[in-house]
C-alpha cells in the first residue's frame, strides 16, 4: 500500500524455496483461486506436502476445476462433486479480486462485484465446507492486511477483506465444537498477477508510471521487497498441519513488517 516513508535500504534478498516436508500426508484439500497466483502456489505447495488437492477456479483449465465462488449453485455444485469422489479435510479459500477507485468514483457495479467475489463467495465457501469437513477439518481464508488497515482508493477491497475477518471469527465459535479449526492469512504485497494489473491501473488513474508506484509501495516494506507466493503457501500447509494443531482463530499477517510502521 502507498507509503510516505523511505525505501528500505540493505535488504533486498529474494525469497528462497526449501522442499516442504510430507506433513499433509493423508489430507484432501479443496482450494479455490487455484488457476494462478497464492492459490496456486498454495495448491502446489500442499501437494507437495503429501495432500490430494482439488483445484478450483473461475474458468476451466489444466487439473483445474471450474466454479463461480460468487454464484451459489456453482459453490454447491463444485464441493457436491468433490466431495462425492472422497473426504474433504482442508478448505482454502484464496479465490479475490481487487478493483481501485476513490469512493467518489467507484460503481456500484464495481463495488458489489468486489464484494460478491471477496466476501459473499467468501460466505458460500465457507458455508459448503461446514457442510463437508469433519473432526480434524480445516477452513483457512486468504483475507489481506486491507482487511486490518485501509488506504485511500481501497475501500471496497478493504471493507470486503475486514468482513472476511469478521466472518473467521463467527466460525471459530460455530465450528470448534466440532472439531474444525478456522484460520486466516493476511498478506501484505505479493508478487502476483493480480499485483502487477493493480500497479498499472494505479498508474494510470494517477497520471504516474508503474516504476513509480512500484516503488512508492515497495518503500512502505521494512523488508525492502514484495512478499513471493511460495512464503504464503509455506504457512498455508503449516497451518493445515498437526504441527499447528491448537491453532484456532488466528489471523496471520505476512507483510514484511509493513503494518509495524
Amino acid at each position: 500500500m502507498p507509503s510516505t516513508h523511505p525505501p528500505s535500504e540493505g535488504n533486498t534478498a529474494t525469497a528462497s524455496k526449501s522442499k516442504l516436508p510430507p506433513i499433509l500426508v493423508g489430507r484432501r484439500a479443496v482450494i479455490t483461486g487455484a488457476g494462478r497466483g497464492m492459490g496456486k502456489a498454495i495448491a502446489d505447495a500442499f501437494e507437495e506436502a503429501g495432500a490430494t488437492v482439488v483445484r478450483l477456479d473461475l474458468k476451466e483449465g489444466d487439473n483445474v476445476r471450474a466454479c463461480d465462488v460468487s454464484d451459489a449453485a456453482s459453490v454447491a455444485r463444485a464441493f457436491e462433486a468433490v466431495a462425492s469422489e472422497g473426504p474433504i479435510t482442508d478448505v482454502v479459500h484464496a479465490a479475490a479480486i481487487a478493483i481501485v477507485s476513490s469512493v467518489a468514483d467507484m460503481t456500484e457495479a464495481d463495488f458489489r462485484r468486489v464484494t460478491d467475489v471477496n466476501l459473499t463467495g467468501t460466505f458460500l465457501v465457507a458455508r459448503e465446507a461446514t457442510r463437508y469437513l469433519g473432526h480434524g477439518g480445516n477452513i483457512l481464508f486468504i483475507a489481506s492486511q486491507g482487511g486490518l488497515k485501509s488506504w485511500g482508493n481501497w475501500g471496497a477491497y478493504c471493507a470486503s477483506k475486514a468482513g472476511v475477518l469478521r466472518l473467521a471469527d463467527s466460525l471459530v465459535e460455530e465450528l470448534a465444537p466440532h472439531g474444525i479449526r478456522v484460520n486466516s492469512i493476511s498478506p501484505g504485497s505479493v508478487e502476483t498477477e493480480m499485483l502487477a494489473t493493480t500497479i498499472v491501473d494505479i498508474a494510470r488513474k494517477t497520471g504516474s508510471d508503474p516504476d513509480t508506484v512500484r516503488a512508492r509501495y515497495l518503500s512502505a516494506i521494512p523488508m525492502g521487497r514484495f512478499c513471493q507466493p511460495a512464503e504464503i503457501a509455506s504457512v498455508a500447509v503449516t497451518i493445515c498441519s498437526d504441527l499447528f494443531s491448537y491453532v484456532n482463530g488466528s489471523n496471520i499477517v505476512i507483510d514484511g513488517g509493513e503494518l509495524s510502521r
